[in-house]
């Protein structure tokens, strides 16, 4: 029994690692093909092995010799790496006999790489056998000191990707007869020919010169200005650089020339007017630039121009025009500019004209109704202005019309009608008025109707039923007004409807239901009403999209309802469910969208929502009634990467079981009754832009995890119940942030100075919290605030586009959305602890719309320069300790609508501006009894009121009035004093007469006291006589 367990030991052990070879490709029947094993030994002989490169080779698999590389199937060699170095001695080989070299490759027939490069062949031909090589699919015999001619046999390697035979040898290779065999090697990828000699080419030879579709880097070579047999000259998609050289006007024969998708720079030289038979050339996707020569317009001959996808400047030459025989012109792409030549008029031939994505200007003139031939017109993305033309009735053959993102103003004439073979009208973008015309309805070939983005009203015509071919219709962002035609049902092409962004009213036609083609239908942001049921989704079976959202619809879908279509896109926010979360929604497992905000969606989520919608990466379902716990399926989703459940009435906490390899962008919680702690499972979310969990009831520590939300740029935690200090969260090293608002929580503690590095920040709001200390003055340097050319554009982010934010501005709530958010940037520390004087770095934040520190403890003066915060709208000391007089610089505020320094200690005289006189309201500086001027009735000193002006120019004007003032008073005492005195001085008569008069008067005087002084005495004593 034991001799039995242990020869079945064996048995699986030789099974096992049987197996295990054969698995491993091992097996010894493919270790090595003997006729091949045979063949790389005598091309060992071939080899001086001076440094033992080769002393590898011996042994029974030559699968495992240096440089041997074998299938690992079938054992046969595929690939040889023998390659030395000219430059490194201890790797060199010698070769003696280079066709003993190649007769013992032909035995290797399944080889596929071949490397000799850095072999030294003394000078020797390279052999023509190579060319029976065919398998090859890399050949690398560079540097190898051949001489002479490379054999055309190299032709026959048709499956070759890649061919080098660059020559460092100063030029002994060389081709002096035929090149033509280049052409032939049909799968080549890349070619060097570095250093070989072409200057025996014959230029005879060639008439047709195609090495096109290749990686040929470098520049246009130089041999080929010797080709003037050349009609037909192809070098497009490769990695030509350089400039296109002016010799190309040599090549007189030359009828078609195409060097596109190149990276050629440099002008298109003026030589090119040599070229008397060119019939076409297309240079597109170069990096020329300058401008289209103007003697373009002596190629006669030439029936296409395609200067596409470059950066050429300038104007259309006016010469274009007598290019009679032009039949196509493609210029767009470019910078061109200045208006389109009136002389196009004058190409009877031409059969299509694309112009787009340019600078052009002017307008469309008439005579583009004399190209009776035109087939396709693009002149979209430029700023052509004027009216569409009514001549372009006259273009029968017309299929394909496209103007648009340009300035068209006027009517989309009634005559387009008359296009009978028009495919696509591209109108968009424009500033067309006026109703759709009826006429559009025999344009029975129409695939496609795009009029988004203008100012059309009207109603929209019924006559549109009557394309049965249409595909797609686009008439967003109008002003249509009327219901939708009924008999829209009747397109059954139909595959895209948007009539987003109108006025349209009326319901929403059931006939909808008939367009079993449509992949998409948006006629959000409208008027419509009534009812939406599941009998408008009967036959569309391939709707994709579907947005009836911003209407004053309601959804009335039963609950058991299982639609017959599987929608990516549902946005029907404002559609008025009325009941709790529609459950026929779940059905949906494809559906990456979901936006049902505003419609009256009442009950708990459902708790299995994030597996029910696997693929769901956005869900909108605020301003609604929901209530319960936010489902932590959600907080398990691996493709969310929207979440908007605010102002609803959800309770209890926050789930924390978020994950590091979730792909959240965007999570907006607030305004709902969430508790609890912050989760501390949210700081993995390494790719979240926006966190709002503002005006709830969470509570706790601020949460140290908040520090590795590094991609964070929108962070508001306010009206929340957390405490702790901020250093706790380590903002500062987040400088993505933009907005922080903390406002109205329990946040304790000094500011750390950390903050001052976040480097984009534009809102702070830390208000209504219980922070202690000074303001730091790096405040004063936050970049943004600072200096507007700081500030990141980031308001076409769809996570900033839906961001939503309270503020406290100029005294009451303002809730900032969209762009308004990303143009506003506010400082708000009000209602707190602070202590010490505002820091005069604060003058630098001349960016800074909205200041308030009111409520705190400051003290010290206002900043005297503070007129240089020349942005602000609003600006609130008040209820501070605030010291000192009221700068007269506060009148440079020329901005400022809101101004609060009321309940301070300030004093003095209140500045007078014509921008301070408009904020009438008395409370501004109530509690301030120090302060005088108006509006108080408390006059200043002297009644005057101190100039507020900070102007140089008017202070120095000022001393100047009063200096004059004074000089004028004391000449006129001088003048009075010395014409009195001086005469009494140098007239002797005059002066005794002067002072005999004072005796006189002083006698008069003293006479007249005494005399009253008695009567005096005889009141006051009595007489008595009388006693």
């Amino acid at each position: 029994m034991r001799e039995t367990f242990h020869a079945m030991l064996i048995l699986v052990a030789v099974l096992f690692f049987g197996a295990r070879e054969f698995c491993s490709g091992r097996n010894m029947s493919f270790s090595c093909i003997e006729g091949e094993r045979e063949a790389l030994l005598k091309l060992k002989l071939c080899f001086h092995d001076l440094s033992d490169m080769l002393s590898s080779w011996k042994g029974i698999d030559c699968c495992e010799w240096r440089g041997v590389g074998c299938d690992k199937n079938s054992g046969h060699v595929v690939s040889l790496q023998l390659r030395g170095s000219i430059f490194d001695q201890p790797q060199l080989y010698l070769i003696d006999d280079v066709e003993e070299v190649v007769s013992s490759l032909l035995k290797l027939r399944y080889l596929e790489h071949l490397d000799l490069s850095g072999n030294d062949v003394n000078s020797s031909l390279i052999p023509p056998s190579f060319g029976l090589m065919k398998q090859l699919r890399y050949l690398n015999l560079s540097s190898m000191n051949f001489k002479g001619r490379i054999p055309s046999e190299f032709g026959n390697l048709t499956r070759l990707h890649v061919l080098d035979l660059a020559d460092y040898y100063g030029g002994a290779l060389k081709v002096d007869d035929d090149i033509r065999w280049i052409s032939h090697l049909s799968s080549l990828q890349q070619l060097d020919m570095s250093g070989v000699h072409l200057s025996h080419v014959s230029s005879n030879l060639f008439r047709h010169f195609d090495i096109s579709q290749n990686s040929f880097p470098g520049p246009i070579p130089v041999f080929l200005q010797n080709m003037t047999s050349l009609t037909f000259l192809y070098l497009f998609y490769n990695q030509l650089s350089g400039t296109i050289p002016d010799s190309i006007g040599q090549l007189s024969k030359l009828e078609s020339i195409d060097l596109s998708s190149n990276q050629l720079s440099g002008s298109i030289p003026d030589s090119i007017r040599q070229l008397s038979k060119l019939a076409s050339i297309y240079l597109f996707r170069n990096q020329l630039s300058g401008s289209i020569p103007n003697s373009i317009g002596q190629l006669s001959k030439l029936e296409s121009i395609d200067l596409s996808g470059n950066q050429l400047t300038g104007s259309i030459p006016d010469s274009i025009g007598q290019l009679f025989k032009l039949e196509s012109i493609y210029l767009f792409g470019n910078q061109l500019s200045g208006s389109i030549p009136n002389s196009i008029g004058q190409l009877f031939n031409l059969k299509s004209i694309y112009l787009s994505n340019n600078q052009l200007n002017g307008s469309i003139q008439d005579g583009i109704g004399q190209l009776s031939k035109l087939g396709g017109i693009s002149h979209s993305s430029n700023k052509v202005s004027g009216s569409i033309p009514d001549s372009i009735k006259n273009l029968s053959k017309l299929e394909i019309i496209d103007l648009s993102g340009n300035q068209l103003n006027g009517s989309i004439t009634d005559s387009i009608g008359q296009l009978s073979k028009l495919k696509g009208i591209y109108l968009s973008g424009n500033q067309l008025s006026g109703s759709i015309p009826d006429s559009i309805g025999q344009l029975s070939e129409l695939r496609g109707i795009y009029l988004s983005g203008n100012k059309l009203s009207g109603s929209i015509p019924d006559s549109i039923g009557k394309l049965s071919k249409l595909k797609i219709i686009d008439l967003s962002r109008n002003q249509l007004n009327g219901s939708i035609p009924n008999n829209i049902g009747q397109l059954s092409n139909l595959e895209y409807l948007n009539f987003d962004s109108n006025k349209l009213n009326g319901v929403l036609p059931h006939s909808i239901s008939k367009l079993s083609n449509l992949k998409a239908l948006l006629v959000a942001v409208n008027s419509l009403e009534g009812v939406i049921s599941e009998a408008h989704f009967a036959n569309l079976f391939k709707l994709i999209s579907f947005d009836i959202g911003f209407n004053n619809l309601n959804c009335e879908m039963k609950s058991n309802w299982r639609p017959p279509l599987y929608l990516a896109f549902i946005y029907m926010g404002s559609c008025k469910f009325g009941t709790g979360f529609p459950e026929w929604l779940l059905l949906h497992k494809t559906t990456m969208m979901v936006d049902l905000s505003n419609a009256s969606i009442s009950g708990p989520l459902p708790e299995n929502i994030g597996h029910m919608l696997p693929e769901l990466q956005g869900l909108s379902l605020t301003d609604n009634l929901m209530n319960g716990s936010i489902p932590k399926s959600l907080c398990n989703s691996k493709s969310l990467i929207f979440l908007d459940l605010s102002n609803n009435m959800l309770s209890e906490s926050v789930p924390n079981c978020w994950r590091n390899d979730q792909s959240f962008n965007f999570i907006d919680l607030s305004s709902n009754n969430l508790s609890g702690l912050f989760p501390s499972t949210m700081g993995q979310l390494s790719s979240l832009f926006v966190l709002l969990l503002n005006n709830n009831s969470l509570q706790g520590e601020l949460h140290v995890a908040l520090k590795n939300l590094t991609s964070l740029r929108v962070l508001d935690l306010g009206e929340n119940k957390f405490f702790g200090n901020l250093t706790s969260i380590v903002v500062g090293e987040n400088n993505a942030l933009k907005i922080l608002r903390l406002r109205k929580n329990l946040i304790s503690g000094y500011i750390p100075l950390e903050l001052c590095s976040l480097s984009q920040l534009q809102i702070l709001d830390l208000a209504n919290n219980n922070l202690i200390g000074k303001i730091p003055p790096c405040f004063g340097k936050f970049p943004v605030m600072v200096n507007a050319t700081k500030m990141i554009n980031i308001a076409d982010d769809i996570y900033w586009d839906l961001t939503h934010l309270m503020e406290v501005v100029k005294g009451r709530y303002l809730e900032y959305t969209r762009m308004t958010l990303g143009l506003e940037i506010s400082m708000d520390l009000s209602s707190n602890n602070l202590i010490g004087p505002i820091p005069e770095e604060f003058i630098f934040l001349k960016n800074l719309h909205n200041l308030n520190l009111s409520w705190n403890h400051l003290s010290g003066k206002i900043p005297k320069k503070i007129g240089q915060m020349e942005n602000l709208e609003s600006l609130d000391f008040s209820q501070n300790g605030l010291s000192g007089i009221i700068p007269e610089s506060m009148s440079s505020l020329t901005k400022l609508s809101h101004l609060n320094l009321s309940y301070n200690n300030l004093s003095g005289p209140i500045p007078i501006s014509s921008q301070l006189q408009t904020l009438e309201d008395p409370t501004i500086y109530i509690g301030n009894p120090q302060l005088c001027g108006a509006p108080f009735l408390k006059k200043c000193l002297n009644d005057t009121l101190p100039s507020t002006t900070t102007n140089f120019k008017d202070n120095n004007e000022g001393a100047l009035k009063r200096m004059w003032f004074y000089i004028v008073i004391m000449s006129g005492f001088a003048t009075g004093f010395w014409g009195v005195i001086g005469t009494l001085i140098f007239v002797k008569s005059w002066r005794y007469a002067y002072f005999q008069w004072v005796d006189d008067v002083k006698h008069w005087i003293l006479m007249a006291i005494t005399l009253k002084v008695a009567q005096f005495r005889k009141m006051f004593n009595g007489n008595p006589d009388d006693q």
